[in-house]
């Protein structure tokens, strides 16, 4: 896990308290979270005494599930999470914010299966940086006034994902799902945006076939 004593930009322009994480009798406030569709932790951020925050840190380290309003949390496996941690001013208080290396535009790795996008609260969409962040994630050419075109039609249009078990003789399975999906948040706004490279080579072309990019 990386570590940074340096000042954190979270995505609320101010911190919300969204109740109080826990681990065994271990609790500090909740400052404001986001978690994917298994419960993995794309954001934390957390303060108080700081053996408290630095326990419950450990804990998920250490592959615990921490609890915020009776939802457990638990760190994505074999990912090495942000970690930015640093005293309050004019108390003996200490925050501690969590990222996942996929939420941040600098530390994300083209050629995984997603990336995160967050924001100050759910109703505002940062576009520049959904841009910014798939034009890095594809090995498409990207042009930014596509840029409402492609989050248009990623929250809305479906397609269909196959999961093949490593079992010959069982079926295919075919869901179908939004490339942009909302993730679980309090206090902040957050979206997982699926990289399927088919699914958007799809959208580009139908787009410039109907002429609504150019």
């Amino acid at each position: 896990m990386n570590r940074s004593d340096e000042m954190v930009s979270v995505p609320g322009h101010e911190p919300q308290h969204c109740g109080s994480v826990s681990f065994q009798g271990i609790q500090a406030a909740c400052l404001g979270y986001a978690v994917d569709n298994m419960d993995d932790v794309v954001f934390l951020y957390t303060a108080g005494p700081q053996q408290a925050v630095r326990s419950l840190w450990a804990s998920l380290a250490g592959n615990g599930a921490l609890e915020i309003n009776q939802t457990l949390i638990r760190f994505k496996r074999e990912t090495s999470y942000l970690r930015f941690e640093q005293p309050l001013a004019m108390t003996r208080l200490h925050s501690l914010a969590l990222l996942h290396p996929q939420a941040s535009l600098i530390q994300m790795q083209p050629g995984q299966d997603c990336f995160y996008l967050l924001s100050a609260s759910p109703e505002q969409i940062p576009l520049r940086l959904f841009y910014a962040m798939l034009n890095k994630a594809m090995p498409l050419p990207l042009a930014p006034e596509w840029t409402d075109y492609l989050w248009k039609v990623g929250t809305r249009v479906r397609f269909k994902r196959r999961d093949e078990s490593d079992e010959e003789d069982d079926e295919i399975i075919v869901r179908k799902e939004r490339a942009i999906v909302p993730l679980k948040t309090q206090g902040c706004g957050g979206w997982r945006v699926l990289t399927v490279l088919d699914y958007w080579m799809n959208v580009i072309e139908h787009g410039l076939l109907d002429g609504q990019i150019q």
